[in-house]
């Protein structure tokens, strides 16, 4: 989904790149309001294309800046293709070793690709490839409604990215199960049971987060969370799957922010990605948040330890996209990446963080 709603300050001091940075988010958020035309991909076809990747810092005023707080800067790059396929990117798996990437698209595609590192740092992309999601007969989804992809999760990380995945939509709610062979999506396999809490959800604030634990007493099960269904108690509203039994899961939201995304760390442990837009002011913000392995039971009320927060003093973009894989010196290493709406003032980010232990 697009933007949603609302702001938070920054204490650091207002810079001319920072100035310029909130005139453009400013610009974005105008444009965002607007519904931008996603690409038609009815005869989409899989193909090699020639994505463009040009680096970026994170900190507009300070571009040599590393540390932020638990989080270590690794790289970004703003992304970039002539295919009018390309864009819109709300769920994201990387290969277990880190070097390859898939993401999705709301618009009901794929785009496959190689990361290349240097030196730890995230440098470029290459090996480009995008397609559709298909439909039961093999065709591109035909039904505009029914192409909306939010959320991927892969149900176990290999060195390749030969597997099985999650795929969840909102428009008409559902997540479906898929295999990605010989470089194409294949399926969808199996429609896997929406629990009862996350029915009746709103075309546009349905599902945005799916992850499977990865560790902890809950290892293998399936979380869910809808990007602004609140409960009573103005919770965000999940489910936590598992043994074919689903059990409610709140998440407590603060500063209205809403979930684009969640992936689960080695040990169990939750991270959320949240979005905040306020379109009186015209405002973006995003958020990361860890959630504790020993946190995540049926029925809890989640809140965890708050990661980072950024505004228009960083680079940022719609984030809707978000994977989490452990290198070789066994840090794990947080990546992001931004759906552009289709709309050509907003951008295609991806960037990663190294997570560093408490």
């Amino acid at each position: 989904m697009g933007l949603s709603r609302r702001p938070r300050g920054s204490s650091l001091r207002p810079s001319r790149l920072t100035v310029l940075g909130i005139v453009g988010t400013v610009v974005l958020g105008v444009l965002a309001a607007a519904a931008a035309q996603k690409a038609d991909i009815a005869s989409l076809r899989p193909q090699a294309i020639e994505v463009v990747a040009r680096p970026f810092d994170f900190a507009r005023s300070d571009p040599a800046r590393r540390d932020f707080g638990r989080l270590e800067w690794r790289g970004g790059l703003i992304l970039s293709s002539a295919n009018p396929a390309f864009g819109g990117y709300s769920g994201l798996s990387l290969s277990a070793d880190g070097r390859e990437m898939l993401a999705i698209s709301d618009a009901g595609s794929w785009l496959s690709a190689r990361l290349v590192r240097k030196g730890g740092q995230l440098v470029g992309l290459s090996d480009a490839r995008i397609g559709p999601i298909p439909q039961k007969d093999g065709k591109p989804i035909q039904n505009r409604r029914h192409r909306d992809a939010e959320a991927l999760a892969a149900l176990a990380q290999g060195n390749g990215l030969e597997g099985r995945y999650f795929v969840a939509f909102e428009g008409f709610h559902r997540i479906d199960e898929y295999e990605w062979k010989d470089g194409v999506f294949r399926g969808p396999v199996r429609r896997a049971n929406l629990p009862r809490q996350l029915r009746h959800m709103p075309s546009n604030q349905g599902l945005e987060g799916v992850t499977v634990l990865r560790g902890g007493p809950y290892a293998g099960g399936l979380v869910a969370f809808a990007e602004r269904k609140l409960s009573k108690r103005g919770d965000h509203t999940g489910a936590l799957v598992r043994g074919g039994k689903a059990y409610p899961l709140f998440l407590v939201r603060s500063k209205e922010f809403d979930i684009t995304d969640l992936e689960s760390l080695k040990d169990g442990s939750l991270l959320v990605l949240e979005r905040s837009f306020d379109r009186a002011s015209l405002k973006l913000d995003i958020r990361l948040r860890l959630v504790p392995a020993k946190e995540i039971r049926p029925g809890a009320r989640l809140r965890g330890e708050v990661l980072l927060v950024a505004d228009a003093h960083y680079v940022i973009d719609n984030f809707e996209a978000m994977a989490v894989t452990e290198s070789k010196a066994g840090e794990t290493i947080v990546t992001l990446m931004s759906d552009d709406n289709f709309n050509v003032f907003q951008r295609t980010l991806l960037a990663q963080f190294a997570l560093k232990a408490d």
